[in-house]
């Protein structure tokens, strides 16, 4: 993946401060800076252009703050050598003049901010921390794309989070057997990737997997669907037809869906797993088969007992070893593993040569909720790389608006307790006025009847970053 640093990638380097440089010709704001930032970063001071170009040329500095109107070579000037030289450290501008143009440059040759003089110092130090984050982020990605060569092994379910880590034990012990599995998970998570792992373990790899998405299926069709019919058992039957069961033999049936069979389709399907035969429809004839089942459902199929609508003990058969999938949302670890995983997939299968996606635009795509799960992160990948450029970076920028707006009302349900409830009400509420108010920050601070730095801490606290404009100079 491309833009990606590589400094703090060892667990050595992650027990030392990055390194920031300060530039600066007047010795009050090099002593004045140094004071402010020294209890957070390692600091290291320039007085000149030439002298800042030589310490990032010597290695280990993270970061640079930069007066832009620096004696000989100026900071803009400076910065396009410095970017030369190592283009994965971040470097801020700062200047006396709130010249917009002058602003926009700086940006346009690789800085991260502009911060004019007199800055508030609890801004700055805010401004450095994102900086900071991001630069933190970038390394991980490295190491984590590193990781993506010993991921899993279970074809294409990707992941390093512990909850995954169950799903891969329970995955390897169940693959061995012939017992039926279970699959419950909220839509996208990848229920048929795993149903396909399992199979790919044990004898039946080689054999047919045949997945049936039960709730696609028109219900007079089902049955003959799955068991197959001879000729003439009903009107349109012009011909024998081999069932799934059938065509499945020896290997393994996947029922996605499997709460939306009609019950009289249950009690067929009881037998199957119990005798392990059935009969074509308008047939009498038992048909012998040799197939594991595994089945998957979005919803609470135990509810679903009690209320009447799917058998008890069809569910205790189907559910001899069950799996559970953890949603999206609770393993945002593996995101950055999963784009990477998609930006190569559909770069090949759109013949579009894509660079990579900047570690920002992951860190807003880690604060997203996906409610489609993985299933709406891989069609994400692919619409973005559709419209990227021909060997261009997916960035913050090229991110759809529902990233960073996108929060639905009845979220609160999902919270483990009051506070996280509130947390969520709040979050949901700002985001709604910052929508309302175009994103102006001051506006909606107005609004809320709030301060704006009362605000924005809130904002840093809830995880809300919302989009930039094109022109827009500043990250406040």
């Amino acid at each position: 993946m491309a833009c990606i640093l590589r400094k703090f990638d060892t667990k050595a380097d992650d027990m030392r401060r990055p390194v920031i440089l300060i530039v600066d010709d007047e010795e009050m704001v090099r002593k004045t800076l140094e004071i402010l930032l020294k209890d957070y970063y390692e600091i290291v001071t320039a007085k000149n252009a030439y002298e800042a170009i030589e310490a990032v040329r010597a290695g280990s500095i993270d970061m640079v703050l930069m007066d832009v109107n620096l004696p000989g070579v100026d900071g803009i000037k400076a910065l396009e050598r410095i970017k030369g030289i190592d283009g994965e450290v971040g470097v801020v501008m700062l200047s006396a003049s709130d010249s917009a143009q002058q602003a926009v440059k700086a940006l346009r040759k690789g800085a991260y901010d502009y911060v004019t003089k007199p800055f508030d110092n609890d801004d700055l130090l805010s401004t450095i921390k994102r900086l900071a984050d991001r630069l933190d982020l970038k390394s991980r990605l490295e190491y984590l794309k590193g990781e993506l060569q010993e991921k899993s092994g279970y074809g294409e379910i990707i992941s390093k989070s512990p909850k995954m880590k169950k799903v891969f034990d329970l995955i390897q012990k169940v693959g061995r057997t012939s017992s039926s599995v279970l699959i419950t998970g909220e839509s996208g998570t990848g229920k048929e990737l795993v149903a396909r792992a399992i199979q790919s373990m044990g004898e039946r790899k080689d054999k047919p997997f045949v997945a049936v998405n039960c709730g696609a299926i028109p219900s007079e069709l089902m049955e003959s669907e799955l068991f197959g019919h001879e000729k003439g058992s009903f009107t349109g039957a012009h011909a024998k037809k081999i069932g799934k069961f059938e065509y499945a033999d020896g290997g393994t049936v996947f029922l996605d869906e499997v709460s939306t069979l009609p019950m009289h389709l249950q009690i067929k399907l009881l037998r199957v797993l119990q005798e392990k035969s059935f009969e074509r429809v308008g047939s009498n004839v038992p048909i012998k088969v040799d197939i594991r089942v595994i089945a998957a459902a979005n919803v609470d199929l135990e509810k679903e007992v009690r209320k009447g609508g799917f058998r008890e003990d069809l569910y205790y058969r189907l559910k001899v070893v069950p799996i559970e999938l953890p949603p999206l949302r609770d393993r945002v670890e593996d995101i950055p593993l999963l784009v990477e995983h998609f930006l190569d997939k559909h770069s090949r299968k759109c013949n579009k040569a894509v660079k990579g996606m900047t570690a920002e635009a992951i860190e807003a795509l880690m604060s997203y909720k996906w409610p489609g799960n993985i299933r709406e992160l891989e069609n994400l990948i692919e619409r973005l790389i559709v419209l990227s450029k021909e060997g261009g970076l997916i960035t913050y920028d090229d991110l759809p608006l529902g990233i960073f707006s996108s929060d639905p009302a009845g979220q609160t349900k999902e919270a483990k307790d009051f506070k996280e409830a509130c947390k969520l009400f709040e979050r949901h509420y700002i985001i709604g006025v910052l929508n309302n108010t175009n994103w102006n920050r001051l506006e909606a601070a107005r609004r809320m009847n709030i301060h704006r730095n009362t605000l924005m801490m809130k904002m840093k606290d809830l995880k809300i970053r919302g989009p930039r404009r094109k022109g827009r100079v500043f990250n406040s």
